[in-house]
Formats: structure tokens, C-alpha cells, sequence
């Protein structure tokens, strides 16, 4: 993998005016919120604040964070989405302010939603070969290019269907094939596993990482809230938290700086969310990371955090206990990046 940047940002800020408008809201809510937005000046969020960082030729690159760490509003920066307010960067050689031409030209990008680029008029397949021709492809290289991206995701079968039609697992797949397609330098993949199943999860993990990155060559810059995919994918990763950026090397660096060597981890059956509430207040827990392995069981692993840094998993064992949890093992285990994760969120915020 070559050293040359391929994407490069410096203090990249952008701001937001109005407040924040929950998808969820009850009509009589959304007046009110109006009414208080037209009786007081606008409040302004930083949504990504003088972020400098840089990304290889060539690598497997993660933006990490949770939801609203500012992820999604990076990566439209650097596609030419939205217009930064403050500083720059360039992405393959192009000024983010002065070439956004050419920046587009250099970019491809697969949103989480898989709507992004493709015409509702046309099938799959004519989508595919609209870009291709879009791009310059003489005809018989498009149709070769498509033919073999089709098969190879599997979703050949799908070809003369329009995206209507389509699951969220195969629009993913064709906005994947949209960026294969065009062998662009650089592939920004905005959460592209978010809502789709383990299956399908796994083949655009695979189809991203083997496909674009290793054999085409392209440059990968993917966000996602899901830190053991990034911590399987990614060769480095910038950790993101309120718009900052708080640490960014490789997954094995970051957990050697930021992680203890080793963490308390409890397996159980009959645990819920709720229970986990009432144990973090009575055992000093800042936190309870819960992966449930099945949900119908309550059978989790549990990573819990301690407030104070003096771990006592035994009283967390009696109180679990005391719930009617029944905890089948507790050993120390290595960190992951959610362990990073935590220890940085928490030093930063």
C-alpha cells in the first residue's frame, strides 16, 4: 500500500443553524418546536469541528463513532455534498473548495439508505451501464464490467427489476455495483451494513473489502457505528465523538494506547436492558456494553465499565444475581474498539 495521501482535510468544520428535528414527533410537538424556532434566534451546532486528518492511497480507512459523532456530514464534505465552512482538504489531488469537479469525478459514494445515484426510471442493469457510459466505459467494457458485478453480489436475478422493487439488501448491493463499476480512486461507504440482515451484512463486508479495496485497488473510506466491523475491515480508524476527532491510527495501536490489556466480561442468560439499569447505579457502572447473542433467552455477554476504574465483578455477579439473572461464567478477555471507544468518549467529552 502506498504512503501518499489520498485524501487529506485541515480544521474541516461544518455548522449547522436550527435545532435538531426528531423524526419521531407528535404534530402538536412539531408547532410548538416551531413556534419556539420562530420566537428565538436559531441555535448553531457544530456538527464537525476542525477535523484534520489524512487517508493512504490504497487503504482500508474507518470513521468511527456513534450516532450523531458527525460521520455521515464528513463524508458529504469530502464528496462534495456540503460545503465546509471552515478549512479544506483534498481528496486525489483536488481542492475540496476550488475543484469540486474534480472531486466528484474521484468519488464514489454508497449511502446507508442504497437510493443514492440511481435513476428510479431505469433498471438495474441500465443503471449500471448509464454510469458506466457517463464515465467514458466503451460499450462492450460497461456490459462486461456489469454482467460480472451482477453474478459476483449475486443479484443478476434482480438485473430488469427497478429499485422500487428491490430489498434493502439488494440496493446496498447495486449502489456497491454503482461504485465497482466506475473503479473511482476513492469509495466512501456511508454505514453500509446498517439495517441489513447477517447474511447479506456479510457479503457487502466481503464484496467491499475483497472486491474494491484489494483487487480494484480503491481507496475505502467507511463510517460506521458498528466498531467490531470496522475492527475487521479497517487498517486505520478515526474515532469521532461530537464532531471532534479524537484519536486515529490502527485498530491494534488504538487498543494498545487506549485500552486496558485486559477486560472483565460475564456471560449470562436472562438478562434485559432494564436490569442492566438497575445494576450500572447500585455497582458504580459508568457503563453496560450488553451483546445479546439471543434476545428470546436474554443470553448476553457483558462488558461492564466502572465508574471509578476498581473493578469488582463479583458484586456485579450477586446483583445480576439478585435480578434472577443467571450468570454462567465471567473470565478477563482483550479489548476491542468499543472498549477504545469508551475510554476515549469519555477523556473527550
Amino acid at each position: 500500500m502506498a504512503a501518499d495521501p489520498i485524501v487529506e482535510t485541515w480544521r474541516l468544520t461544518k455548522r449547522f443553524r436550527g435545532d435538531p428535528v426528531a423524526e419521531d414527533r407528535f404534530w402538536a410537538e412539531a408547532i410548538v418546536q416551531e413556534v419556539r424556532r420562530l420566537m428565538r434566534p436559531p441555535e448553531v451546532r457544530t456538527v464537525v469541528d476542525q477535523v484534520s486528518l489524512s487517508v493512504r492511497r490504497g487503504e482500508f480507512f474507518g470513521v468511527i463513532g456513534s450516532n450523531g459523532a458527525g460521520k455521515t456530514t464528513f463524508l458529504k464534505m469530502l464528496a462534495c455534498l456540503l460545503y465546509p465552512d471552515e478549512g479544506g482538504g483534498r481528496v486525489d489531488g483536488h481542492d475540496l473548495r476550488h475543484d469540486r469537479d474534480g472531486v466528484r469525478r474521484s468519488v464514489a459514494i454508497a449511502g446507508a439508505g442504497g437510493w443514492l445515484g440511481m435513476l428510479w426510471q431505469l433498471d438495474g442493469r441500465e443503471n449500471l451501464l448509464f454510469r458506466a457510459r457517463a464515465l467514458g466505459l466503451p460499450g462492450a467494457e460497461a456490459e462486461r464490467r456489469a454482467d460480472r458485478v451482477l453474478d459476483r453480489l449475486g443479484i443478476a436475478g434482480k438485473a430488469h427489476e427497478h429499485s422500487m422493487t428491490w430489498s434493502a439488501g439488494e440496493r446496498q448491493k447495486f449502489n456497491l455495483a454503482m461504485a465497482f463499476i466506475g473503479r473511482s480512486p476513492v469509495v466512501m461507504l456511508d454505514e453500509p451494513t446498517s439495517h441489513l440482515d447477517p447474511g447479506v451484512s456479510r457479503e457487502v463486508r466481503e464484496f467491499a473489502r475483497e472486491e474494491l479495496n484489494r483487487q480494484n485497488g480503491q481507496t475505502v473510506v467507511m463510517s460506521t457505528h458498528y466498531l467490531d466491523e470496522a475492527e475487521l475491515l479497517c487498517d486505520r480508524v478515526a474515532v469521532f465523538h461530537l464532531g471532534k476527532l479524537l484519536a486515529c491510527d490502527s485498530p491494534a495501536a488504538l487498543k494498545r494506547v487506549h485500552a486496558p490489556e485486559r477486560i472483565v466480561e460475564l456471560r449470562a442468560v436472562g438478562y434485559a436492558p432494564s436490569v442492566g439499569e438497575r445494576v450500572r447505579a447500585r455497582c458504580g457502572l459508568a457503563e453496560v456494553l450488553a451483546q445479546f447473542e439471543d434476545v428470546a433467552t436474554g443470553a448476553v455477554r457483558l462488558r461492564p465499565k466502572w465508574a471509578n476504574g476498581a473493578a469488582d465483578p463479583e458484586a456485579l455477579r450477586q446483583a445480576l444475581e439478585n435480578e434472577g439473572v443467571r450468570v454462567t461464567a465471567v473470565a478477563t478477555v482483550p479489548p476491542t474498539l468499543d472498549d477504545v471507544y469508551f475510554s476515549l468518549a469519555r477523556s473527550g467529552a
